[in-house]
């Protein structure tokens, strides 16, 4: 309910944050850049996601008049298009040639327009988990998980370019994985996901990309973004056995002097998403 008496009033936000193992949810205060509060839901064995979404959205601290906008992280597979080659009506006919054991059926196709990349990232929306979300929320967004992080990414790299012009290669680090992404001249020239349990296995995807884009161990930089783990925190050990320059970004070396960079339980490309409605 809104605030009464001396205590100022503040319009919140409520981002939902879909990923395998089932939602997160954080309502935030942009105007201050605060978070009010996050919660973790793992999926429910006895009931769809979409149903669980609908059992968790009807409490009163995801549903209320203070509440006045919604934005939905999809944590979905996703491809690229130049925009220079983006159709609309050909976006749901190339995903699903892209991604062919999903099943279309259930699925809506979205795309976020990315112009400092110049290009479209297409994604999927479960059309049930949709439904369950605009019952509450009719003018919620939705956005791919990486779409905003990566433009972030380039900023930064532009903001710390040398004279010497070394390449880099992001690598961020995700609770079942990692992404990585490399730029060429404000053009998206890399983006994969990679599942991983160990750190052998991430030293080999990373290693295989570096070599992919033939960059160079002795000037070329690795920047590690957010590590969350053993897993991550070995990686980098493992990594400096082979490249000279490892850099570890710090969320709040991506978004300096915001409070929601130190939410250590936000991650970091819903940061991105929400710093970029500010």
């Amino acid at each position: 309910m809104p605030a009464t008496g001396n205590k100022p009033y503040h319009p919140l936000s409520l981002s939902i944050r879909i990923h395998a193992d089932g939602f997160s949810f954080f309502v935030c205060d942009l105007q201050t850049s605060s978070l009010i509060r996050g919660e973790h839901f793992r999926r429910s064995e006895s009931c769809t996601l979409a149903e669980q979404l609908l059992q968790e959205l009807c409490r009163p601290d995801y549903f209320n008049r203070q509440i006045d906008q919604c934005f939905v992280l999809i944590c979905s597979p996703s491809t690229h298009v130049p925009l220079e080659d983006f159709r609309r009506d050909e976006a749901a006919a190339l995903y699903g040639l892209t991604f062919t054991c999903e099943d279309m059926s259930h699925l809506r196709v979205a795309y976020n327009i990315l112009p400092q990349l110049e290009c479209a990232e297409l994604y999927a929306v479960p059309l049930d988990v949709e439904e369950a979300i605009l019952q509450f929320y009719p003018t919620a967004r939705f956005f791919a998980s990486r779409a905003i992080l990566m433009e972030r990414l380039l900023s930064r790299e532009e903001d710390i370019a040398q004279p010497q012009a070394e390449r880099r290669l992001w690598v961020v680090a995700e609770a079942d994985g990692l992404a990585l992404y490399a730029f060429d001249n404000r053009r998206l020239r890399f983006a994969n996901t990679f599942d991983v349990a160990t750190s052998a296995d991430a030293l080999y995807f990373v290693l295989n990309v570096w070599q992919l884009l033939e960059l160079d161990a002795q000037k070329d930089h690795l920047m590690m973004v957010a590590p969350q783990n053993e897993r991550d925190d070995s990686l980098v050990k493992s990594l400096a056995e082979y490249l000279m320059h490892i850099d570890v970004v710090s969320p709040t070396d991506l978004f300096p002097h915001v409070p929601l960079a130190r939410e250590k339980q936000m991650p970091v490309d819903l940061m991105a998403l929400l710093l970029n409605r500010i």
